[in-house]
């Protein structure tokens, strides 16, 4: 079971998580690997990021290779997104929401390492299970007892559920492998919600049996001196992780340009 933060009405109204809240959902974050929090999003935000996706990424659904897009096994594919309307909207790459869990989960010291869609195409067969990356000491064990490097944030431009596919998770099993023995959970997520996951959590996506493709926009936000080796110089080093217009990144308060510092300009 992976907890659900439902925003309350005063918390919505504030715009931010309460402190009640947060040590809430960072302790079942660290116990389960894996967190839900709904309605967090301005659900036209996601609409409109799901037309844009569909109109300027298409050729990338086309079934050819890309030297900047990266193929996740049978009819899926990772995509590197540009900061650019709509997908500048802080609601997705700085949401208040998320920030302040993101700050516990990293001792306050993070930047957004990677930017983009995963996206499962109609008739996609189910994913293998796999965590995206995190371990440091593979030999020793002690990777199980450390805090996280990175942290995986999954945003649903289409519902995410048994018809469009959803990510399957193992909770728990970014610290005992033997939780591996138990199902997998298939959670339901309604666009403008989101869930994050320790890079290390086991993950995998679930069929698309509908006849969409199911675009998910997901952003890694590590700490400052972890690089994301495996999906990118390794699996594909044409593609970049992050990527934004310069005149972007010069507009953004100090902040959210802290929080962009890896950003390559193009």
């Amino acid at each position: 079971m992976v907890v659900r933060i439902i925003p309350s009405e005063a918390e919505h109204a504030a715009g931010s998580l309460g402190s009640e809240t947060i040590e809430r959902a960072s302790r079942s974050f660290r116990i389960d690997g894996a967190l839900i929090i709904e309605d967090i999003i301005d659900t036209a935000i996601i609409a409109e990021a799901r037309r844009a996706f569909s109109e300027g990424y298409s050729h990338y659904l086309e079934g050819s290779d890309h030297e900047d897009a990266l193929r996740l096994g049978d009819r899926r594919l990772m995509i590197t997104v540009s900061l650019e309307p709509p997908f500048d909207d802080p609601q997705l790459f700085a949401n208040p929401y998320l920030l302040p869990l993101l700050s516990v989960a990293l001792d306050d010291d993070f930047v957004l390492g990677a930017f983009g869609i995963v996206c499962s195409l109609s008739s996609a067969p189910a994913q293998r299970r796999h965590a995206d990356g995190g371990i440091l000491f593979p030999r020793s064990g002690v990777d199980m007892i450390l805090p996280p490097a990175a942290i995986t944030v999954g945003i649903p431009l289409l519902e995410m559920n048994e018809v469009n596919g959803t990510t399957a998770l193992w909770p728990g099993s970014h610290r005992d492998v033997s939780r591996l023995k138990e199902e997998g959970i298939e959670p339901v997520l309604r666009e403008g919600s989101c869930m994050l996951w320790d890079f290390r959590l086991l993950h995998a996506g679930t069929p698309n049996r509908g006849a969409l493709p199911r675009p998910l926009l997901y952003l890694t936000y590590c700490r400052p001196w972890y690089l994301e080796y495996n999906n990118f110089g390794k699996a594909n080093p044409k593609q970049k992780p992050l990527v934004a217009k310069k005149n972007f990144l010069s507009s953004l308060s100090k902040q959210h340009q802290r929080l962009l510092a890896r950003a390559q300009e193009i």
